[in-house]
């Protein structure tokens, strides 16, 4: 039913796919971009060359403890998402 529409509500998932699909496409414009420089001449396809070898070497235990912050943040926010709904039904 129309009536039974919250304006809220809709507002928050149109943002959310309007976010969302901006994101997507200016990611995708920018390595867009970033291939068409690396393939442009010689000089710069080595230097593509080059930046994926380095983007390769990097090594996951560097980053662990921030791979593991991340890890923490979504589990307490799938929680926080979770208890919210749970009090949202429950009323």
């Amino acid at each position: 039913m129309v009536g039974d529409v919250d304006l809220f509500v809709l507002y928050r998932w149109l943002l959310a796919i309007v976010c969302t699909v901006y994101t997507v496409v200016r990611t995708g414009q920018s390595l867009w971009r970033w291939v068409d420089f690396f393939g442009s001449s010689r000089r710069t396809a080595v230097l593509g060359h080059y930046t994926g070898v380095l983007l390769l070497q990097v090594r996951v235990r560097r980053f662990a403890w921030d791979l593991c912050q991340i890890a923490v943040l979504v589990a307490v926010l799938g929680y926080v998402v979770h208890l919210h709904r749970t009090l949202s039904q429950s009323l």
